[in-house]
């Protein structure tokens, strides 16, 4: 039987460029929480600043991150078969740009590598998981990575996480408008034990 055909979302015919554009611009105004992806290539540590982070399943705990084929830190999952995913505070702005341009992005910056697998954890996040890669899938010119969670950690009890909104970070408002008890990363409460629940 035949392989399914890979194909790119974004046609590449004439108007190819406008498409694109008009993506961009809605997709942009999908709030994100910023986090930092770290792994390791060739024994040295590499890291990027992503927003392309989502939780899988809970039972067992999953995560998915997409990150540029080309980039040093897809080749450093692909090599080591493993990552770090680190949400970062509101007062982590400074490290979300660094790892983000064109420079040195450990530079100055302090971490821990993991025992095993050497790969660095930051110490002034929000919280962070360690993953092991278990799928990975090649989509236009990123590369996805479904990791399991091997550990994980909540470090600051009350959270003030850096949002990306409209091309800014943003801040949350001191409170939430109202708690909700049907809705988890994975769909609604309501749906548990339909097909494409994530419980």
């Amino acid at each position: 039987m035949s392989q399914p055909e890979s194909r790119n979302i974004i046609p590449s015919a004439p108007g190819a460029n406008t498409e694109a554009e008009a993506f961009r611009d809605v997709i942009r105004h999908l709030a994100s929480g910023v986090t930092i992806v770290t792994s390791s290539l060739g024994g040295e540590p590499v890291g990027l600043t992503a927003t392309a982070v989502c939780s899988v399943s809970a039972m067992p705990p999953m995560l998915l991150i997409s990150l540029t084929a080309a980039s040093r830190t897809a080749q450093g999952v692909a090599e080591t078969g493993a990552f770090a995913v680190h949400l970062l505070p509101h007062t982590g702005r400074r490290y979300a740009e660094q790892f983000a341009s064109r420079s040195s992005h450990f530079q100055d910056v302090k971490y821990s590598p993991t025992l095993d697998r050497q790969i660095p954890l930051l110490p002034n996040a929000l919280g962070w998981f360690l993953c092991q890669a278990e799928q990975s899938l090649v989509v236009a010119d990123h590369m996805i990575f479904v990791g399991r969670v091997l550990q994980c950690e909540l470090k600051d009890k009350s959270p003030d996480p850096l949002v990306y909104f409209d091309r800014n970070y943003r801040k949350l408002a001191p409170a939430a408008e109202h708690a909700t008890s049907t809705l988890e990363p994975w769909g609604s409460a309501q749906d548990a034990g339909l097909p494409g629940f994530g419980w």
